[in-house]
């Protein structure tokens, strides 16, 4: 289930690339307009909801493989998976505020839509199975979503000529055959999910508006010769007392002048009509991917697990460490405190659950004294991975840091669960204090870059070197660009932090099933 941080980010994502899709449709549809046509400007809208589904897509995926030690004592493989999620209430008061606008705004929309039903009347079904309403106001219209009907105003005879009387129906039928009112109806859900973005109202306006340019096109098209018929019927529909946001008017409130003024230009011909359609097509795929590429790659970890665990802590509270390890079943909670030279305390209470066959997460509550401090969810790459968090107390005067590793024990359960008595820190090699994997390059070449990475005592990296190439330049600037800004653990012998290397393989694949393989130490 999406918690509240990944819906807002979801949010994030999607409102962006609809935005940037829509800005760039809003900029083209005159000339487009002008050029091939009312259709091919309506046709450029498609564009959005392929950019905002394109957000949704799995994201193409960088696989940064445990890494190896050079000349160490014990062979390290530990790699940043994931890192501490605080407490985060204001996550839960942004979906709040975004639900209640969602929530109000269908209440708007549900309220137009009624009104504009109630001010029909009775609907009384004619021999030509076209319905007849008691009202005139917005009519003639498409409406109702499940069971769409056109629907004519009570003066329909008597209003409009019979040359008008086929328009009118003419342009109903296009509406309906083409499927507007389910267009129509993504765009309400969309005036209500993206409430917020000022873009959208705008965006929306001007869509409907293509809409009946489109249709006033196909209809004139269809009919040589009847275009000051068609005009003289637009004149003699009434507006609507009410907005239709789930159907389609014969006459909405968009500029009239504009559509009589339309009625002028040419039919698009055949070539038009391909040129239109390459135009929307290449339109859509373009931003589609762009959106889809732009994405932050995600991170693939290796495949093992089981049920039952070592979770070995290496806890640092003002400067003195110690090392724990627990041995317990997945969802069975377990505990450790330790205290500070200045009498503070610091207690956990966490539980490791299995996400999958990779990775676990290691989630509970960390206090000092009697406050929470934070709930973290650490996300822990089963066997080979190291998580860390870092927290502060409420006044500053004390901080926390915590590194985890995970093994599977299988479903065995081996030794008695429990916490280990304080240990000395052993011997270790370099790992990963943070690690944000490298961005995807567009070309979407896939191979393994291999980096040589010294680590000084600090936990920076103090010089890059490849040591494989993949093949292509942009995967190894790529690689080599995104591991500057890492930081490490740095390694550790006779109880002291010292410099040392790693090599680290980082495959770049689009989203291969098998298992990353690992180079052994050298």
């Amino acid at each position: 289930m999406m918690t509240s941080l990944e819906l807002m980010r979801a949010l994030l994502a999607t409102t962006l690339a609809s935005s940037a899709a829509m800005a760039v449709v809003l900029a083209l549809r005159g000339v487009v307009r002008r050029r091939l046509g009312a259709s091919a400007a309506y046709l450029l809208w498609l564009a959005v909801p392929v950019t905002l589904l394109a957000v949704l897509v799995p994201a193409p995926r960088v696989a940064v493989l445990p890494m190896h030690a050079i000349g160490a004592v014990l062979p390290a493989t530990s790699a940043v998976l994931g890192q501490a999620t605080p407490m985060l209430p204001w996550t839960w008061a942004l979906g709040a505020a975004w639900l209640a606008g969602v929530l109000l705004a269908m209440a708007g929309l549900l309220r137009q839509q009624r009104r504009f039903v109630r001010g029909l009347g009775a609907l009384q079904r004619r021999d030509d199975g076209i319905w007849q309403a008691q009202g005139m106001a917005g009519l003639p219209a498409v409406v109702g979503l499940w069971r769409p009907r056109i629907v004519l105003p009570v003066d329909f005879e008597q209003r409009y000529t019979a040359p008008e009387r086929r328009l009118v129906l003419m342009h109903e039928r296009v509406h309906l055959h083409r499927g507007d009112i389910v267009v129509n109806a993504l765009l309400a859900a969309m005036q209500c999910l993206y409430w917020f973005n000022p873009l959208v109202p705008l965006a929306l306006r001007r869509c409907r508006e293509d809409q009946e340019f489109s249709c006033d096109e196909r209809v004139i098209a269809r009919s040589d010769g009847a275009r000051r018929s068609y005009g003289n019927a637009m004149l003699k529909t009434g507006l609507s007392l009410s907005p239709l946001p789930v159907g389609c008017h014969w006459r909405d409130p968009h500029p009239l002048k504009e559509r009589i003024a339309m009625l002028k230009h040419p039919v698009p011909g055949k070539k038009q009509w391909l040129a239109m359609v390459l135009l929307a097509v290449g339109l859509s795929s373009g931003l589609g991917y762009a959106a889809w590429a732009a994405q932050p790659a995600q991170v693939r970890a290796v495949a093992t697990g089981a049920a039952y665990y070592s979770v070995k802590l290496r806890l640092d509270v003002d400067g003195q460490a110690r090392d724990f390890e627990v041995r317990e079943q997945a969802g069975k909670p377990f505990a450790f405190s330790m205290d500070t030279p200045a009498g503070r305390r610091w207690e956990g209470q966490f539980k490791v659950d299995t996400l999958d066959t990779a990775r676990v997460a290691l989630s509970g509550t960390l206090r000092e004294g009697d406050r929470i401090i934070a709930a973290p969810r650490l996300v822990v790459a089963i066997d080979d991975g190291t998580a860390a968090m870092h927290a502060r107390a409420k006044d500053g005067g004390s901080s926390f840091r915590m590194e985890a590793v995970v093994t599977d024990l299988g479903r065995d359960p081996g030794p008695a669960a429990g916490l280990s008595a304080p240990a000395d820190a052993p011997a270790r090699t370099a790992g990963f204090a943070s690690m944000q994997p490298p961005r995807y390059p567009p070309s979407m070449n896939t191979g393994e870059v291999v980096l040589l990475v010294e680590v000084a005592a600090d936990g920076t990296a103090a010089g890059i070197m490849l040591d494989r190439s993949s093949g292509h330049a942009d995967l190894d600037e790529a690689a080599m660009e995104a591991a500057r800004a890492w930081t490490f653990v740095p390694a550790f012998k006779d109880g002291r932090a010292v410099a040392g290397k790693v090599r680290v393989p980082v495959r770049f694949e689009m989203d291969a099933t098998t298992a990353p393989g690992a180079d052994g130490a050298s």
